[in-house]
């Protein structure tokens, strides 16, 4: 009974050891996988940062463009409406040129 008692309690240690070892084998195996799952979790928000920051600047050329299109515009049409009064003032002065000589 004491040899049973004995082979029992042997059993139940190596098995227990080999819970141990399992769990620690797992324990590792999970550490690994969590490792893993940030290495890619990172490049995956670096990527999301990358495109993100690509489209931002897109769109910024885009509305810089618009405004510099704009601008121009508004240039143009100053310089359309300063030549049209020089030449306003231009045909008032040779009238009044003309004037003066007769």
């Amino acid at each position: 009974m004491v040899q049973e008692t004995i082979k029992v309690v042997k059993e139940t240690e190596a098995k227990a050891e080999q819970i141990m070892k399992d769990a620690a084998q797992q324990a590792e195996a999970l550490i690994e996988k969590a490792k893993e799952d940030a290495k890619l979790l990172k490049e995956d928000t670096r990527k999301a940062a990358v495109a993100k920051a690509a489209s931002d600047m897109e769109a910024a050329k885009t509305e810089a463009s618009a405004g510099e299109q704009s601008a121009l515009k508004n240039v143009e049409q100053e310089i359309q409406k300063l030549r049209n009064q020089a030449s306003q003032k231009e045909a008032q002065a040779i009238e009044l040129v003309v004037d003066s000589l007769f």
